[in-house]
C-alpha cells in the first residue's frame, strides 16, 4: 500500500471518529454550570476579525484573529478535524485577555469550509501544514519579534507538534520561531503518519492536557495514546495534566473548576515559556493537582 493510500485511510478514519465539532457542554451539564456560577463574572470574548491570506498554490485561507488589547505574544491555533476556530472561543478568549493574540486558520476539512468537498483527507493534511506556515508568516510580518506559541486540539495538536519539530510522513516542518506547544487532546499515535521516534526532536516546552476517557471510538481505544509526545520528547519543561473522566471534548465540556485549572495552567505556561516570566514558571511547576486530576512533569 502506498503512503498516500495508507494516509488516506487513516485520515478518513479521523474524519469519521473525530468529526464532532460542537464543544459545548451537554444541556444538563450546562444548566448545572450556569446555576453554580450565576453570580460569577463571565469573560467577555474579544471580537474577532477575519483576514484572508493566500496559500502558495493560490488557495484562499480564511483566518480568524482575536486581537489582544495589550499584545505580548501570539498563538497560532489549529482546530480539530472538521471543527472550526469559533468552537474554542471559551478558552481562546481567556488567552486573549492574558495578552496573547490568537491567529486561527479555518482548515479545508472543516464542515464550515465552503470548499471542503474538493479535498480528500491527504489533501486536508497537506493544506493544514500550508495554512499554518502562512499564518506564521502573517504573524511575523505584522508582529515582528513577538513570541509565537503553537496550540491545537485533536488533529490540530498534531499540527502544533509538527511546527515544533515532530517528524511525520510530511517530513521536517519545524519552525524555529515556535517557542512552545499547547496540545489539547492530541490526535493519538496515528500509525503510518507519525513515524517512530517522531517526538525525539520536540525539544520546546510542552503542555499537554487530556483525560482518562479521552477516546475516539474505532480509533483511539486507549487514552494513553494522547501522552506519547510527552513521554517521547526530550526531558525539560514538559507538563502533562490528566483529568479523571475527561473525554475528547474536555476543552468544551469541562466544569468550571476544571476549566479554571486549564486556564491557570495554560496562562502560566504562556507567560513562562513565551515571555520568560520566572514567577509564572514557578507557579506552573508548583501547580497542585486537585482531586480527580494528576499532573506529571519531566
Amino acid at each position: 500500500m502506498s503512503l498516500r493510500l495508507s494516509f488516506a485511510a487513516l485520515a478518513a478514519l479521523l474524519a469519521a471518529a473525530c468529526g464532532q465539532t460542537d464543544l459545548a457542554p451537554a444541556p444538563s451539564q450546562a444548566t448545572a454550570q450556569a446555576s453554580a456560577t450565576a453570580s460569577a463574572p463571565r469573560p467577555i470574548p474579544a471580537t474577532p476579525t477575519q483576514v484572508e491570506l493566500s496559500a502558495p498554490d493560490g488557495r484562499k485561507i480564511d483566518v480568524t484573529v482575536w486581537q489582544a488589547p495589550d499584545e505580548r505574544g501570539v498563538i497560532v491555533f489549529s482546530h480539530g478535524y472538521s471543527g472550526a476556530p469559533a468552537a474554542y472561543e471559551r478558552l481562546l478568549a481567556r488567552w486573549v485577555e492574558h495578552g496573547f493574540t490568537v491567529v486561527a486558520p479555518l482548515h479545508v476539512d472543516s464542515t464550515r469550509h465552503p470548499d471542503r468537498a474538493r479535498y480528500d483527507p491527504p489533501g486536508a493534511f497537506s493544506t493544514r501544514i500550508a495554512d499554518l506556515a502562512v499564518a506564521r508568516g502573517f504573524i511575523k510580518a505584522t508582529r515582528p519579534g513577538k513570541p509565537i506559541v503553537a496550540a491545537g486540539h485533536s488533529f490540530g495538536s498534531l499540527m502544533s507538534y509538527i511546527q515544533a519539530g515532530a517528524l511525520t510522513v510530511a517530513g521536517p516542518q519545524r519552525d524555529p520561531d515556535v517557542r512552545a506547544v499547547i496540545a489539547l487532546s492530541s490526535a493519538g499515535d496515528l500509525p503510518g503518519v507519525v513515524l517512530p521516534g517522531a517526538y525525539a526532536a520536540l525539544d520546546v516546552p510542552l503542555l499537554s492536557i487530556t483525560g482518562d476517557m479521552d477516546l475516539v471510538p474505532g480509533f483511539v481505544s486507549d487514552w494513553r495514546a494522547h501522552r506519547t509526545a510527552f513521554d517521547g520528547s526530550p526531558r525539560g519543561d514538559k507538563t502533562l495534566i490528566i483529568f479523571e473522566g475527561g473525554d475528547h471534548r474536555l476543552i468544551g465540556n469541562a466544569d468550571e473548576q476544571d476549566f479554571d485549572l486549564i486556564v491557570r495552567a495554560t496562562r502560566d505556561f504562556l507567560s513562562a515559556h513565551a515571555l520568560g516570566d520566572a514567577a509564572a514558571r514557578g507557579r506552573l511547576n508548583r501547580l497542585d493537582a486537585p482531586s480527580g486530576v494528576s499532573i506529571e512533569r519531566r
